[in-house]
């Protein structure tokens, strides 16, 4: 569960704060599709055509060194799709 191990920090209000994990460094592999996006598509629409979950468009960011995953990708620049993701969520 990607969740399950978060750091929880609480301010002096007692409002409850969490530390994302975040999957560093995603190898390349020679499984790993390399596509160029539709015009208009996000990380997370790419995420549910290879993946079948939208939630796991930070593979696809974090492969990439994107930042900010909900913009739209430019359709003439080349992104990479991990492919083999189970050894990445197992790491989580």
């Amino acid at each position: 569960m990607r969740y399950k191990s978060n750091i929880i920090r609480k301010d002096k209000d007692g409002t409850r704060y969490y530390r994302p994990n975040i999957a560093r460094g995603i190898p390349l592999k020679d499984t790993d599709k390399f596509i160029f996006p539709f015009d208009g598509d996000r990380l997370d629409m790419i995420a549910y055509r290879f993946y079948g979950d939208a939630k796991l468009w930070w593979i696809i960011a974090n492969a990439n060194k994107i930042s900010n995953g909900q913009i739209g990708l430019d359709p003439n620049k080349k992104i990479r799709v991990p492919i083999e993701i189970q050894d990445i969520l197992d790491k989580l």
